[in-house]
């Protein structure tokens, strides 16, 4: 397995991957450890690679890929790279309404496009729960070295990866740090764009919102992760029982932070 560093540019090592990224070195509030490195990937689609990015992936050891799109997104843009003996799991879908048709309720305008991803973020925890449950659940059962992608690998991505992070014991600020490294990927406005079909209502959400408004969407606010986080204290009682409620019990976790975590000197717990 090969460790790369993406330390210093993390989006120019794979450059023409996506919103690709090691969550190797947050630091967990676990008995003084952090997240070991060339474990768990997150990442946009992985369908414009070239030949160096296949190289290269094939050289991390990925076992594992979980990919949150929805059937039609995963048809119109599908992964060219599977590697050797590379297991890729798929969810149905869980939202109530796409992000597009939502939109149709929130004034066209900066801020009612934020208020729009605040309440998006805010119903990720409930809606896509099963998908966030059997995905911790398999890491724990070993599914790693893993790829986390959706689209962009921003919204259903970063909130995947905040609730790893939280069963690894990272706090708040370095779960938000994380998340707000999305807001430096190149081409993600695009790749939001591709993730949804293009259907009337598509059409609709495109000629109402104008480009200031659309930037606030694809943007990776700390109050948009911080929406869903509060979401969970406010309607679970914090991180421990929503993610027991979705299958990530004790057990579990315990299981996540001797397999995904290591101290200070680099040595496993």
């Amino acid at each position: 397995m090969r460790q790369i560093d993406f330390h210093e540019n993390p989006h120019d090592v794979l450059p023409d991957i996506l919103n690709f990224r090691d969550i190797g070195g947050i630091i967990s509030d676990e008995e003084n450890s952090c997240v070991r490195h060339g474990l768990v990937f997150r990442s946009g689609r992985l369908s414009d690679l070239v030949e160096n990015d296949l190289r290269l992936l094939g050289e991390l050891g990925v076992t594992s890929i979980f990919d949150l799109r929805a059937r039609r997104e995963r048809e119109a843009d599908p992964t060219i790279w599977q590697g050797g003996g590379v297991e890729t799991h798929v969810f149905r879908p869980g939202h109530k309404r796409r992000l597009v048709d939502m939109a149709q309720d929130y004034p066209a305008t900066p801020a009612g496009a934020e208020a729009l991803m605040r309440d998006f973020y805010a119903e990720l925890p409930r809606t896509m729960a099963h998908v966030f449950g059997e995905l911790l659940v398999r890491i724990s059962q070993g599914a790693f070295p893993c790829i986390i992608h959706c689209s962009a690998g921003k919204d259903r991505t970063g909130m995947a990866v905040a609730l790893l992070l939280a069963a690894l014991g990272c706090g708040r600020e370095a779960i938000v740090a994380d998340y707000v490294a999305s807001a430096h990927a190149r081409r993600i406005e695009g790749a939001m764009v591709r993730s949804v079909v293009r259907d009337e209502s598509v059409a609709r959400f495109r000629a109402r919102y104008p480009a200031d408004a659309l930037a606030v969407m694809t943007d990776a606010r700390p109050d948009f992760i911080l929406s869903a986080l509060d979401a969970i204290d406010r309607d679970w009682g914090g991180m421990a029982p929503y993610l027991d409620s979705i299958g990530v019990t004790a057990p579990v976790v315990a299981r996540l932070r001797a397999d995904l975590l290591e101290n200070m000197e680099g040595q496993r717990l």
